[in-house]
């Protein structure tokens, strides 16, 4: 039998709800080393995930784990996690939906209208909305209850239906924006992207809204980089798509990119 500390396992972790979230991990490490059984995570961003690997690593010799999202350009992944004897699981926890898209519908009318069933977010991995199908994945535990009970989102009735191939998936397509920042702090580039005060901007981060590459910030003074990736709540997400040049003025010029 295996014995550990579990806030030992977590020491390296400061923020709180990271840590709520990996206890949760280590919960589910602990029935497969006690039960010796296979059993997986609810759904984790590339930062949770990020945080799990470094506590699943610790284990190698009791377990193994794979990280899963059902299609190979998963953002929001499970873990699988079973006795390191095992050598070919069943990766059967996700199930598919898919509904023909409606031009109105959006991300977060799809998300919205799940949770409004009184649905966890963590049970619901990625929303992809294309021309034709808007596609999302859920923990199978919670399929049927979805199959029966969501045939409305937003306003308008859909025809739902369970899927197994990932063939036709929508491409992500993307809106680029150009702004002009005074600097890279985080509090300049929320407000020039969001046209917002410098002042909420600050806000918002000190609230602790705001997220950089799925992990929350609250530094108003940190810079940003290509390819950081940004989130602030109820307002969306944007991407730091590039630092196209200086103005003569000394201001910074950058391209930004937003999901259609």
């Amino acid at each position: 039998m295996v014995i550990f500390n579990k806030d030992e396992l977590i020491s390296h972790i400061t923020d709180e709800n990271d840590r709520k979230e990996i206890r949760r991990v280590i919960d589910k490490i602990d029935i497969v080393l006690t039960n010796y059984v296979k059993t997986s995570t609810d759904f984790l961003n590339p930062h949770e995930v990020y945080l799990a690997k470094s506590v699943l690593n610790r284990f190698t010799d009791e377990i193994s784990y794979e990280v899963d999202g059902a299609h190979e350009r998963a953002e929001n992944c499970i873990i699988y996690i079973y006795p390191s004897y095992e050598t070919d699981i069943l990766k059967e926890d996700i199930d598919i939906f898919r509904f023909p898209s409606i031009s109105t519908i959006k991300h977060s009318d799809v998300l919205g209208s799940v949770i409004g069933l009184g649905i966890e977010r963590k049970k619901i991995g990625d929303i992809l909305v294309g021309t034709k199908y808007t596609y999302f994945f859920v923990k199978n535990e919670i399929s049927n209850f979805i199959e029966f009970n969501l045939n409305k989102i937003s306003r308008y009735n859909i025809n739902l239906e369970k899927v197994d191939d990932v063939s036709d998936l929508p491409k992500i397509e993307y809106i680029y924006k150009d702004i002009i920042v005074a600097s890279l702090r985080l509090d300049n580039v929320i407000s020039g992207c969001l046209n917002i005060s410098r002042t909420q901007s600050k806000n918002k981060i000190k609230s602790r809204e705001v997220k950089v590459n799925y992990s929350v910030e609250d530094r108003s003074h940190i810079e940003v980089s290509e390819r950081d990736l940004i989130s602030v709540r109820r307002f969306g997400r944007f991407q730091i798509d590039e630092f196209l040049r200086e103005t003569k003025k000394g201001n910074i010029v950058l391209r930004i990119k937003i999901n259609k």
